[in-house]
């Protein structure tokens, strides 16, 4: 498999070089830095995008698309931090605003996901005496209905929590990239943007497990 995705990367390659020869530069031929950062983050997506598209995709097709749509999203992974980077006039101020705003972040996705994990016990347990009580012809078809709808909703929130996570950890992680590129690896922004980075890795675990519980739980809800 990995050798398979491997093969698939030169055409996510491809496609990010003919993003960056798109995009728009100054009548000299050179970028400023916010286009530099919106075409380094269309790259980064379409690479990543093209992994992902191989990997579920036994097509070359797969790959193509996945690239396309990672682009699409890189983009506005590096539009995003530019933005942001534009409100500041010191560099250092951008980091320690995209420091404090990875923390808060972190901070109440992982409240979320704590909340949710004990809620999903407390479903399944429920579920699973419902499943129980309408098999022994205690409870009607209605009552699995409304179990499965509360359900539902559940998930839907895991699916936005984890939504919500992948984006700031693809935003962090450019900051972090960039800031790694132009400061060097020791330097005291560079490290806190890195355990940001893989502090959200973790958060994204959790609210991945969050999703695959619940969604076991509602797929054993059949009616």
């Amino acid at each position: 498999m990995f050798i398979q995705q491997i093969g698939k990367t030169p055409l996510a390659v491809l496609l990010a070089s003919t993003i960056l020869s798109g995009c728009a530069t100054n009548p000299d031929g050179t970028m400023n830095d916010r286009q530099q950062t919106v075409a380094e983050g269309a790259v980064v997506g379409a690479v990543l995008g093209g992994l992902l598209g191989g990997a579920v995709s036994h097509k070359g097709s797969g790959a193509l698309v996945g690239a396309a749509a990672g682009g699409i999203i890189g983009a506005g992974i590096g539009s995003s931090v530019a933005d942001r980077k534009a409100q500041y006039a010191r560099e250092e101020d951008f980091l320690v605003a995209e420091i404090q705003r990875n923390q808060e972040f972190i901070a109440e996705a992982d409240d979320q996901n704590r909340q949710l994990y004990q809620e999903i016990a407390q479903l399944d347990r429920e579920s699973q005496r419902l499943a129980r009580e309408y098999r022994a012809g205690k409870v009607t078809r209605d009552a699995l209905a409304s179990q499965k709808a509360t359900l539902e909703k559940q998930l839907a929130k895991a699916k936005q929590i984890n939504s919500l996570t992948e984006k700031q950890l693809a935003d962090a992680n450019e900051v972090y990239r960039e800031s790694r590129q132009q400061r060097g690896p020791e330097d005291q922004y560079t490290q806190k943007l890195e355990s940001n980075v893989v502090k959200l890795k973790e958060t994204r675990q959790q609210s991945q497990e969050n999703v695959a519980r619940l969604q076991k739980v509602y797929d054993s809800m059949s009616i």
